[in-house]
Protein backbone atom coordinates (compact mmCIF):
# COMPACT_ATOMS: atom_id res chain seq x y z
CA UNK A 1 0.00 0.00 0.00
CA UNK A 2 3.07 2.17 -0.46
CA UNK A 3 1.92 6.04 -1.85
CA UNK A 4 -1.11 5.42 0.04
CA UNK A 5 -2.28 8.45 2.66
CA UNK A 6 -4.76 7.24 5.57
CA UNK A 7 -6.10 10.00 8.11
CA UNK A 8 -6.74 8.52 10.71
CA UNK A 9 -9.21 10.02 13.52
CA UNK A 10 -10.03 7.18 15.15
CA UNK A 11 -9.87 6.06 19.32
CA UNK A 12 -9.35 3.52 21.55
CA UNK A 13 -9.36 -0.29 19.66
CA UNK A 14 -11.45 -0.99 16.84
CA UNK A 15 -10.74 2.21 14.17
CA UNK A 16 -6.75 2.03 15.22
CA UNK A 17 -6.30 -1.66 14.73
CA UNK A 18 -8.06 -1.16 10.86
CA UNK A 19 -5.77 1.75 10.55
CA UNK A 20 -2.23 -0.34 12.12
CA UNK A 21 -3.48 -3.23 9.52
CA UNK A 22 -3.68 -0.54 6.75
CA UNK A 23 -0.08 0.62 8.43
CA UNK A 24 1.94 -2.21 8.55
CA UNK A 25 0.98 -2.89 5.02
CA UNK A 26 2.72 0.05 3.83
CA UNK A 27 0.20 2.78 3.85
CA UNK A 28 0.63 6.06 5.47
CA UNK A 29 -1.47 6.26 8.65
CA UNK A 30 -1.41 10.12 9.98
CA UNK A 31 -3.50 9.94 13.25
CA UNK A 32 -5.43 13.44 13.46
CA UNK A 33 -5.97 13.89 17.68
CA UNK A 34 -7.83 16.63 19.66
CA UNK A 35 -5.40 18.46 22.35
CA UNK A 36 -6.03 16.23 24.93
CA UNK A 37 -5.37 12.74 22.41
CA UNK A 38 -6.80 9.10 22.06
CA UNK A 39 -8.64 8.09 25.27
CA UNK A 40 -6.60 5.09 25.24
CA UNK A 41 -3.27 6.87 25.87
CA UNK A 42 -4.31 6.72 29.12
CA UNK A 43 -5.34 2.98 29.57
CA UNK A 44 -3.08 0.88 31.72
CA UNK A 45 -0.38 -0.49 31.86
CA UNK A 46 2.05 1.32 30.89
CA UNK A 47 5.49 0.56 30.50
CA UNK A 48 7.86 3.73 30.81
CA UNK A 49 5.10 5.86 30.55
CA UNK A 50 3.25 4.71 27.51
CA UNK A 51 0.38 2.80 27.49
CA UNK A 52 0.89 -0.72 26.14
CA UNK A 53 -3.04 -0.73 24.70
CA UNK A 54 -2.16 2.69 22.88
CA UNK A 55 1.19 1.43 21.62
CA UNK A 56 0.29 -1.86 20.34
CA UNK A 57 -2.49 -0.26 17.99
CA UNK A 58 -0.77 2.61 16.45
CA UNK A 59 2.85 1.45 15.25
CA UNK A 60 3.28 2.85 12.25
CA UNK A 61 1.56 5.99 12.40
CA UNK A 62 2.14 9.42 12.62
CA UNK A 63 0.44 12.02 14.94
CA UNK A 64 -0.69 15.46 14.14
CA UNK A 65 -2.79 17.20 17.16
CA UNK A 66 -5.69 19.60 15.83
CA UNK A 67 -8.04 21.80 17.87
CA UNK A 68 -11.13 20.70 15.50
CA UNK A 69 -13.13 23.07 17.78
CA UNK A 70 -11.38 25.86 15.72
CA UNK A 71 -12.10 27.28 12.18
CA UNK A 72 -8.26 26.42 11.39
CA UNK A 73 -8.23 23.59 12.70
CA UNK A 74 -10.78 22.03 10.47
CA UNK A 75 -9.50 23.77 7.88
CA UNK A 76 -6.37 22.15 8.18
CA UNK A 77 -7.91 18.98 8.86
CA UNK A 78 -10.03 19.35 5.11
CA UNK A 79 -6.22 19.64 3.66
CA UNK A 80 -5.25 17.20 4.85
CA UNK A 81 -8.26 14.92 3.45
CA UNK A 82 -7.62 16.37 0.04
CA UNK A 83 -4.02 14.65 -0.06
CA UNK A 84 -5.63 11.52 1.29
CA UNK A 85 -6.73 8.53 -0.23
CA UNK A 86 -8.99 6.75 2.63
CA UNK A 87 -10.61 8.40 5.48
CA UNK A 88 -11.10 6.50 8.61
CA UNK A 89 -13.35 7.19 12.01
CA UNK A 90 -15.00 6.18 14.98
CA UNK A 91 -16.55 8.87 16.59
CA UNK A 92 -20.34 9.31 17.14
CA UNK A 93 -22.50 9.06 14.47
CA UNK A 94 -23.32 12.75 13.40
CA UNK A 95 -19.69 14.79 15.06
CA UNK A 96 -18.01 14.14 11.38
CA UNK A 97 -21.05 16.20 10.03
CA UNK A 98 -20.03 18.82 12.81
CA UNK A 99 -16.87 18.79 11.53
CA UNK A 100 -17.46 19.53 7.86
CA UNK A 101 -16.77 15.46 7.30
CA UNK A 102 -19.92 14.60 6.12
CA UNK A 103 -20.57 12.94 2.74
CA UNK A 104 -21.82 15.78 0.64
CA UNK A 105 -18.75 17.65 2.20
CA UNK A 106 -16.28 15.09 1.86
CA UNK A 107 -17.05 14.74 -1.71
CA UNK A 108 -16.45 18.43 -2.42
CA UNK A 109 -12.94 18.01 -0.77
CA UNK A 110 -12.01 15.23 -2.58
CA UNK A 111 -13.82 13.11 -4.96
CA UNK A 112 -11.00 10.17 -4.20
CA UNK A 113 -11.42 10.27 -1.17
CA UNK A 114 -12.76 6.06 0.58
CA UNK A 115 -14.23 6.92 3.81
CA UNK A 116 -15.25 4.59 6.19
CA UNK A 117 -17.26 5.21 9.70
CA UNK A 118 -17.30 2.42 12.21
CA UNK A 119 -19.41 2.70 15.24
CA UNK A 120 -22.01 0.06 17.06
CA UNK A 121 -25.07 0.50 15.85
CA UNK A 122 -24.26 2.38 12.02
CA UNK A 123 -24.66 6.04 10.94
CA UNK A 124 -28.64 5.83 10.59
CA UNK A 125 -31.43 3.72 12.31
CA UNK A 126 -32.94 3.28 15.42
CA UNK A 127 -30.03 2.50 17.13
CA UNK A 128 -27.68 4.74 15.79
CA UNK A 129 -27.84 7.50 18.57
CA UNK A 130 -26.71 4.64 21.07
CA UNK A 131 -23.51 4.71 22.52
CA UNK A 132 -21.58 1.09 22.64
CA UNK A 133 -18.49 -1.06 23.85
CA UNK A 134 -17.37 -4.46 22.71
CA UNK A 135 -19.01 -6.05 25.80
CA UNK A 136 -22.71 -4.47 25.33
CA UNK A 137 -22.70 -5.58 21.11
CA UNK A 138 -21.54 -9.32 22.09
CA UNK A 139 -24.78 -9.25 24.57
CA UNK A 140 -26.72 -7.50 22.10
CA UNK A 141 -26.11 -9.59 18.91
CA UNK A 142 -26.41 -13.03 20.48
CA UNK A 143 -22.29 -13.85 20.99
CA UNK A 144 -22.38 -13.95 24.52
CA UNK A 145 -25.57 -16.06 24.45
CA UNK A 146 -23.60 -19.02 22.71
CA UNK A 147 -20.33 -18.52 24.65
CA UNK A 148 -19.82 -20.07 28.59
CA UNK A 149 -19.65 -23.52 29.84
CA UNK A 150 -22.15 -26.14 28.95
CA UNK A 151 -25.62 -24.72 30.00
CA UNK A 152 -24.00 -22.15 31.65
CA UNK A 153 -24.29 -18.46 31.67
CA UNK A 154 -23.17 -16.23 28.74
CA UNK A 155 -20.04 -14.90 29.18
CA UNK A 156 -18.03 -12.37 27.21
CA UNK A 157 -15.46 -13.74 24.43
CA UNK A 158 -12.21 -13.45 25.97
CA UNK A 159 -10.93 -10.89 23.96
CA UNK A 160 -12.52 -7.67 22.10
CA UNK A 161 -14.25 -9.71 19.18
CA UNK A 162 -16.93 -7.22 18.58
CA UNK A 163 -14.17 -4.54 18.14
CA UNK A 164 -11.66 -6.43 15.87
CA UNK A 165 -14.22 -8.20 13.72
CA UNK A 166 -15.57 -4.60 12.47
CA UNK A 167 -11.79 -3.76 12.42
CA UNK A 168 -11.21 -6.42 9.75
CA UNK A 169 -14.30 -5.92 8.26
CA UNK A 170 -13.73 -1.82 7.69
CA UNK A 171 -10.16 -3.00 6.08
CA UNK A 172 -11.68 -5.72 3.81
CA UNK A 173 -14.12 -2.98 2.24
CA UNK A 174 -11.20 -0.10 2.20
CA UNK A 175 -9.21 -2.60 -0.06
CA UNK A 176 -12.02 -3.02 -2.50
CA UNK A 177 -12.87 0.39 -2.37
CA UNK A 178 -9.50 1.06 -3.49
CA UNK A 179 -9.11 -1.59 -6.20
CA UNK A 180 -12.58 -0.10 -7.70
CA UNK A 181 -10.85 3.36 -8.10
CA UNK A 182 -7.57 2.68 -8.84
CA UNK A 183 -8.29 -0.66 -11.11
CA UNK A 184 -11.91 0.12 -12.26
CA UNK A 185 -11.28 4.03 -12.88
CA UNK A 186 -14.42 4.65 -10.47
CA UNK A 187 -14.12 8.03 -9.54
CA UNK A 188 -16.55 7.88 -6.50
CA UNK A 189 -17.23 5.63 -4.16
CA UNK A 190 -19.99 5.07 -1.51
CA UNK A 191 -19.27 5.75 2.21
CA UNK A 192 -18.51 2.74 3.88
CA UNK A 193 -20.80 2.57 7.24
CA UNK A 194 -19.84 -0.29 9.18
CA UNK A 195 -21.70 -1.11 12.84
CA UNK A 196 -20.13 -3.52 15.06
CA UNK A 197 -23.56 -5.26 15.73
CA UNK A 198 -23.82 -6.05 12.52
CA UNK A 199 -20.54 -8.02 12.07
CA UNK A 200 -20.92 -10.26 15.27
CA UNK A 201 -23.90 -11.60 13.34
CA UNK A 202 -22.03 -12.37 10.44
CA UNK A 203 -19.81 -13.99 12.90
CA UNK A 204 -22.60 -16.18 14.03
CA UNK A 205 -23.31 -17.20 10.99
CA UNK A 206 -23.23 -20.87 11.55
CA UNK A 207 -25.60 -20.39 15.06
CA UNK A 208 -27.98 -18.61 12.75
CA UNK A 209 -28.35 -21.17 10.28
CA UNK A 210 -28.95 -23.14 12.44
CA UNK A 211 -31.97 -21.44 13.63
CA UNK A 212 -33.06 -19.87 10.80
CA UNK A 213 -33.35 -23.33 8.85
CA UNK A 214 -33.69 -25.81 11.79
CA UNK A 215 -35.30 -24.07 14.59
CA UNK A 216 -32.23 -24.72 16.73
CA UNK A 217 -31.69 -22.38 19.39
CA UNK A 218 -28.26 -22.39 19.90
CA UNK A 219 -26.86 -22.11 23.96
CA UNK A 220 -23.59 -22.12 25.23
CA UNK A 221 -21.42 -25.17 25.53
CA UNK A 222 -18.31 -24.76 26.48
CA UNK A 223 -15.95 -26.20 23.76
CA UNK A 224 -17.83 -28.28 21.96
CA UNK A 225 -18.70 -28.25 18.28
CA UNK A 226 -22.62 -28.11 17.83
CA UNK A 227 -22.17 -30.57 14.98
CA UNK A 228 -19.40 -32.91 15.54
CA UNK A 229 -18.00 -34.89 18.45
CA UNK A 230 -14.72 -35.64 19.57
CA UNK A 231 -14.15 -31.97 19.26
CA UNK A 232 -13.35 -30.73 23.03
CA UNK A 233 -10.93 -30.95 25.66
CA UNK A 234 -10.09 -33.93 27.23
CA UNK A 235 -8.11 -35.08 30.30
CA UNK A 236 -4.84 -36.71 29.94
CA UNK A 237 -2.56 -37.96 32.74
CA UNK A 238 -1.14 -34.61 33.16
CA UNK A 239 -3.08 -31.89 31.54
CA UNK A 240 -6.21 -31.34 29.04
CA UNK A 241 -5.98 -31.91 25.31
CA UNK A 242 -8.00 -31.03 22.68
CA UNK A 243 -9.32 -33.48 19.87
CA UNK A 244 -11.05 -32.44 16.83
CA UNK A 245 -12.75 -34.72 14.77
CA UNK A 246 -13.61 -32.99 11.16
CA UNK A 247 -15.78 -35.55 10.01
CA UNK A 248 -17.09 -38.98 9.98
CA UNK A 249 -14.19 -40.52 7.92
CA UNK A 250 -11.80 -39.47 11.09
CA UNK A 251 -13.38 -41.99 13.29
CA UNK A 252 -11.83 -45.45 12.36
CA UNK A 253 -8.29 -43.76 12.48
CA UNK A 254 -8.84 -41.90 15.49
CA UNK A 255 -9.74 -44.97 17.22
CA UNK A 256 -6.93 -47.49 15.79
CA UNK A 257 -4.45 -44.45 16.99
CA UNK A 258 -5.25 -44.18 20.41
CA UNK A 259 -5.72 -48.13 20.40
CA UNK A 260 -9.22 -48.37 21.30
CA UNK A 261 -10.64 -50.11 18.60
CA UNK A 262 -14.24 -51.37 20.39
CA UNK A 263 -15.80 -48.16 20.01
CA UNK A 264 -16.07 -48.96 16.41
CA UNK A 265 -18.17 -51.80 17.49
CA UNK A 266 -20.40 -49.83 19.81
CA UNK A 267 -23.54 -48.51 18.15
CA UNK A 268 -23.61 -45.45 20.30
CA UNK A 269 -21.05 -43.71 18.45
CA UNK A 270 -20.95 -45.53 14.91
CA UNK A 271 -21.91 -42.32 13.04
CA UNK A 272 -21.78 -38.46 13.59
CA UNK A 273 -25.41 -38.49 14.50
CA UNK A 274 -24.79 -41.17 17.30
CA UNK A 275 -21.86 -39.74 18.80
CA UNK A 276 -23.92 -36.30 19.36
CA UNK A 277 -26.60 -38.20 20.94
CA UNK A 278 -24.47 -40.10 23.32
CA UNK A 279 -22.24 -37.52 23.44
CA UNK A 280 -21.96 -37.54 27.31
CA UNK A 281 -20.68 -41.27 27.28
CA UNK A 282 -18.63 -40.77 24.60
CA UNK A 283 -16.76 -38.08 27.09
CA UNK A 284 -16.76 -40.53 29.48
CA UNK A 285 -15.33 -43.58 27.79
CA UNK A 286 -12.58 -41.04 26.09
CA UNK A 287 -11.90 -39.24 29.83
CA UNK A 288 -11.42 -42.57 31.22
CA UNK A 289 -8.83 -44.04 28.43
CA UNK A 290 -6.93 -40.96 28.28
CA UNK A 291 -5.92 -40.80 31.57
CA UNK A 292 -3.82 -43.84 30.67
CA UNK A 293 -1.01 -41.81 29.38
CA UNK A 294 0.58 -38.13 29.36
CA UNK A 295 -0.42 -35.63 26.96
CA UNK A 296 2.99 -35.47 25.23
CA UNK A 297 2.37 -38.87 24.40
CA UNK A 298 -1.22 -38.74 23.15
CA UNK A 299 -0.52 -35.70 21.26
CA UNK A 300 2.66 -37.07 19.25
CA UNK A 301 0.05 -40.49 18.38
CA UNK A 302 -2.41 -38.43 17.38
CA UNK A 303 -0.15 -36.09 15.30
CA UNK A 304 1.28 -39.17 13.62
CA UNK A 305 -1.86 -40.37 12.97
CA UNK A 306 -3.26 -36.99 10.93
CA UNK A 307 -5.74 -36.30 13.89
CA UNK A 308 -5.71 -32.38 14.81
CA UNK A 309 -5.04 -32.38 18.67
CA UNK A 310 -3.01 -29.65 20.73
CA UNK A 311 -2.77 -29.03 24.50
CA UNK A 312 -4.13 -26.23 25.77
CA UNK A 313 -1.55 -23.35 25.85
CA UNK A 314 -1.43 -20.12 27.09
CA UNK A 315 -0.35 -16.40 26.40
CA UNK A 316 2.84 -17.16 28.22
CA UNK A 317 3.23 -20.30 26.84
CA UNK A 318 2.68 -19.26 23.46
CA UNK A 319 4.94 -16.08 23.61
CA UNK A 320 8.43 -18.14 25.24
CA UNK A 321 7.16 -21.04 21.88
CA UNK A 322 10.04 -21.92 18.95
CA UNK A 323 7.15 -21.63 16.85
CA UNK A 324 6.22 -18.29 18.23
CA UNK A 325 9.76 -17.15 16.66
CA UNK A 326 9.32 -19.72 13.62
CA UNK A 327 6.13 -18.00 12.33
CA UNK A 328 6.65 -14.82 13.14
CA UNK A 329 4.15 -14.13 15.65
CA UNK A 330 5.57 -11.09 17.01
CA UNK A 331 7.31 -8.14 16.14
CA UNK A 332 9.80 -5.74 17.97
CA UNK A 333 9.72 -1.61 17.96
CA UNK A 334 12.15 0.06 18.85
CA UNK A 335 10.80 2.74 21.58
CA UNK A 336 14.43 4.87 21.79
CA UNK A 337 17.95 5.86 21.63
CA UNK A 338 18.95 3.45 23.89
CA UNK A 339 18.15 0.32 21.73
CA UNK A 340 15.00 -0.63 24.30
CA UNK A 341 12.18 -2.54 22.53
CA UNK A 342 9.07 -3.38 22.83
CA UNK A 343 7.11 -6.55 21.41
CA UNK A 344 3.44 -7.17 19.82
CA UNK A 345 1.82 -9.24 17.59
CA UNK A 346 2.50 -9.37 14.36
CA UNK A 347 -0.07 -8.59 11.48
CA UNK A 348 0.40 -11.70 9.69
CA UNK A 349 -0.05 -11.02 6.51
CA UNK A 350 2.23 -7.85 6.67
CA UNK A 351 6.08 -8.48 5.01
CA UNK A 352 7.40 -10.55 7.99
CA UNK A 353 11.01 -8.05 7.71
CA UNK A 354 8.91 -5.51 8.48
CA UNK A 355 10.61 -2.39 11.05
CA UNK A 356 7.82 -1.60 12.72
CA UNK A 357 8.17 2.12 14.09
CA UNK A 358 6.83 2.91 17.60
CA UNK A 359 3.19 4.28 18.42
CA UNK A 360 3.39 8.43 18.06
CA UNK A 361 3.68 10.83 20.73
CA UNK A 362 0.73 13.19 20.77
CA UNK A 363 1.40 15.69 18.14
CA UNK A 364 4.56 14.70 17.36
CA UNK A 365 4.38 14.90 13.17
CA UNK A 366 2.21 18.16 13.47
CA UNK A 367 4.73 20.65 12.56
CA UNK A 368 6.03 17.79 9.53
CA UNK A 369 2.94 17.03 8.41
CA UNK A 370 1.68 20.49 7.94
CA UNK A 371 4.41 21.23 5.79
CA UNK A 372 3.66 18.79 3.74
CA UNK A 373 0.71 20.34 3.38
CA UNK A 374 1.96 23.49 2.02
CA UNK A 375 1.36 25.53 5.58
CA UNK A 376 4.57 28.11 6.00
CA UNK A 377 6.47 28.14 9.20
CA UNK A 378 4.83 31.06 10.78
CA UNK A 379 1.51 29.35 10.05
CA UNK A 380 2.21 25.98 11.94
CA UNK A 381 3.70 28.18 14.60
CA UNK A 382 -0.13 29.92 14.60
CA UNK A 383 -1.82 26.66 14.50
CA UNK A 384 0.59 25.14 17.33
CA UNK A 385 0.29 27.42 19.32
CA UNK A 386 -3.49 28.12 19.50
CA UNK A 387 -3.83 24.23 20.97
CA UNK A 388 -0.38 24.21 23.14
Amino acid sequence: MKGIRVVDMTSVLSGPFCTWLLASLGADVIKVENPNGDLARGTPPFEDGVSLYFASLNRNKRSVKLDLKTQDGKEALHKLLATSDVFVENMRPGVRDRLGCSDADLRRINPRLISASISGFGQTGSLSHRPAYDIVVQAMSGMMSINGELDGDPTRVGFSVGDIAAALFTTIGILQRLYERDAKGLEKTNHLDVSMLACQWVCLENAFARYLNAGIVPGPIGSRHPSMTPFEPYPTADQDIVIGLGSDKDWPRFCEAIGFIELLDDPRFQGDEARLANRDALDEVLGEHLKQHPSAYWTQTLIDNAIPCSVVENIQSIADSPIAEEYAAFSSVETGADGRAMRFARNPIAPRDLQESPAPQLGQHTREVLAELGYASDAIDALTVEIS
